[in-house]
């Protein structure tokens, strides 16, 4: 009886790790954020699964997360609409996967410094106009899915 506790305290300490957003993964296996930042292109408009650290997370509705690879320091970000998902605030430095579509964003330079002021607007940061002087091409998963760890 004690082994069949004891059983049945770790299976609860195991789910407890994981925190499921959204709808369920599809894919069996993660690639690492590095995978798709170096050779975005052949991926877009596919939809991919990737595993990285948070490092930052929508302040203002928790509509998006910051994904970076732990070994390589790339970032990508996963995005959905307002109220879809959630990501808490809490999953900062946490593992997670995530799940969606991969998409290529070609901003001008009036949209790139719209962008601009308002993430730094969401995250409490000053931030300078004059010091973008073009547009900018961004990538980013249309986000499905997440599972954190940890």
């Amino acid at each position: 009886m004690k082994t069949l506790f004891l059983l049945a305290t770790l299976s609860l300490a195991l789910i407890a790790k994981t925190q499921d957003l959204g709808k369920p993964l599809t894919l069996k296996e993660p690639m690492n954020v590095g995978s798709v930042v170096s050779t975005p292109e052949p991926l877009v408009g596919k939809v991919v699964q990737v595993k990285g650290k948070v490092t930052e997370v929508c302040e203002m509705a928790g509509c998006w997360m910051a994904l970076v690879d732990p070994e390589t320091s790339q970032m990508l970000r996963v995005k959905v609409n307002d109220g879809e998902i959630v990501f808490p605030k809490e999953a900062i430095g946490k593992l997670a996967i995530a799940e969606g579509t991969l998409k290529k964003l070609v901003l001008t330079k009036e949209q790139t410094i719209a962008r601009l002021k308002h993430e730094a607007d969401e995250q409490g940061r000053k931030f300078d106009a004059s010091k973008v002087t073009s547009g900018m091409t961004i990538f980013q998963i249309s986000g499905t899915g997440a599972r954190l760890l940890d």
